[in-house]
């Protein structure tokens, strides 16, 4: 009776009730001999029983006897439980979000770290799922990362991953030769500053610095991610292809 245990009764509880079931009302000795516990083991586990609502006595000639409650009070006792359960349930799934929300810092240092960040991403990024970003300035001008980026976006076409790109005007034409083939990704201009090499996508804001050591640096936070994702939306809508 191991569910009986799972409701919150130790052995000898379940030893002791499930002999009271069979004998009926009982004088101890008749539950010591089918139960063969120790007569103060008995006595204990009798009271704790009847604390939990799980056994009854009568006096009779001065003698008690005891009696097992109805077996549908456990359910009560389940009940009761749950309702314990469901009490403490914002509690634990608090503690669950305050986990979630801890904010984690990768750094990935150097062109081999950098570019297996980007073969991480492009395995994690699913059909549906989004990629924006705030576009460098004078990297466009740099071949290598011009055609790193350019591969890159090549790939999330093919996976048909919602790809926009927010760039400085003064960059425009430099940004719109370097992906003019590539009909997945939606570009739009902005006379305003704005971050620079800066990716955001589900839970996480990645900044990006190409030069002579490429250096990217991975943010998990739902709060930072939140901030970015709407800093970028709103400039979104009032930015021009």
């Amino acid at each position: 009776m191991e569910f009986l245990k799972n409701l919150g009764l130790t052995e000898r509880e379940v030893k002791v009730y499930l002999s009271l079931l069979e004998l009926g009302s009982t004088t101890t000795g008749p539950i010591i001999a089918k139960t063969k516990l120790q007569s103060a083991k008995v006595y204990e586990t009798l009271n704790k029983l009847k604390e939990k609502g799980l056994v009854s006595f009568t006096i009779i000639s001065r003698t008690k006897y005891f009696q097992a409650s109805d077996p549908k009070e456990l359910m009560n006792i389940w009940n009761e439980q749950k309702r314990k359960l469901e009490e403490i349930m914002p509690t634990l799934q608090n503690k669950q979000q305050q986990s979630r929300s801890k904010q984690i810092v990768v750094i990935h240092d150097g062109y081999q770290a950098y570019k297996a960040l980007f073969n991480r991403l492009q395995d994690e990024l699913k059909k549906g799922d989004f990629y924006w970003a705030f576009a460098f300035k004078n990297e466009y001008y740099d071949s290598s990362a011009s055609f790193f980026l350019k591969h890159f976006h090549e790939l999330l076409k093919e996976k048909k991953i919602d790809d926009k790109l927010l760039g400085h005007v003064s960059v425009k034409k430099a940004i719109r030769q370097n992906f003019k083939d590539n009909s997945n990704l939606k570009m739009k201009f902005t006379p305003n500053e704005t971050p620079l090499g800066v990716i955001i996508i589900k839970g996480k804001v990645i900044n990006l610095i190409w030069g002579k050591r490429p250096t990217a640096i991975e943010i998990s936070s739902e709060q930072i991610y939140e901030q970015y994702k709407n800093f970028f939306l709103e400039l979104w809508k009032k930015s021009k292809k």
